[in-house]
């Protein structure tokens, strides 16, 4: 057998050990293998940008196979600064009062002596504190008569508009009108309008209140083109069970309060 120099043999294995070498050197940088990858934490909501790297495999032959390395930019600044605008942006609640109602007693303190009837369609109203007491509207309107009947009863009457329907309210046996009243004069629930009383026709201070849904003195409303017709239709109501003001509001045998 052909003896191999010690000198040769040295040579060999020191070439078979840098063909492992490379090998080795391949095989941890190419794509697919077990790479040692560093991770850095960023807060994104501090920075506008943030670098990321990629491998991908070049294009060649043998050791020029190898992997590199690409740096790609991406903004991280419009999404972070809608995602802050959301979380910040919050809808104030305002709180909704509830609404006023339309209709209201006539008197701070009443207490009721007779109800609505065939031939008396509406409410007469005392109080504790008698001629003291203030009559207001039942509701916001406008003035249409101020008047004495034939008996001198001193008499308001105001027209109320609610969705389109007309409502008259009758304010009977007062001591002595509001200053500053007037025919056409718009008046809200809130508004003083005379004093109670016990003028004309009258057994004792108090007030006489009907509510017709009707246009008292309009000549085109058949129902209320005069008083006559006004009487007549309130009786044709007290027998279809119509309760005057007590059909739109609750009126309580005595009150202290008008709310």
């Amino acid at each position: 057998m052909r003896r191999i120099s010690r000198g040769k043999f040295v040579v060999i294995v020191s070439f078979f050990l840098c063909l492992l070498a490379i090998e080795g050197w391949i095989y941890n940088n190419t794509d697919g293998q077990n790479l040692n990858i560093k991770y850095e934490s960023f807060d994104v909501r501090n920075i506008s940008t943030a670098n990321v790297t990629k491998k991908f495999r070049g294009v060649g032959n043998g050791l020029s196979n190898i992997i590199k390395v690409e740096k790609t930019t991406y903004s991280f600044k419009a999404v972070v600064q809608d995602k802050e605008a959301k979380e910040e942006k919050k809808e104030e609640v305002v709180p909704v009062a509830p609404p006023v109602p339309f209709w209201h007693l006539p008197t701070e303190m009443g207490t009721i002596s007779q109800n609505p009837h065939y031939s008396h369609m509406a409410f007469d109203i005392t109080s504790p504190r008698g001629s003291n007491e203030v009559i207001y509207p039942v509701a916001n309107g406008v003035i249409t008569s101020i008047y004495n009947d034939a008996y001198g009863a001193l008499i308001v009457t105001i027209l109320h508009e609610v969705d389109g329907a007309r409502y008259t309210s009758q304010y009977v046996h007062l001591s002595r009108y509001a200053e500053g009243l007037y025919v056409g004069k718009w008046v809200s629930y809130t508004d003083p309008i005379g004093w109670m009383g016990t003028s004309g026709y009258s057994t004792g201070v108090h007030l006489h209140i009907a509510v017709l849904d009707c246009a008292l003195y309009d000549p085109n409303d058949a129902n209320c083109a005069n008083l006559n017709s006004f009487f007549a239709y309130g009786n044709k109501k007290a027998l279809e069970g119509y309760w005057g003001l007590g059909s739109y509001v609750n009126v309580p045998v005595s009150w202290t309060s008008r709310s």
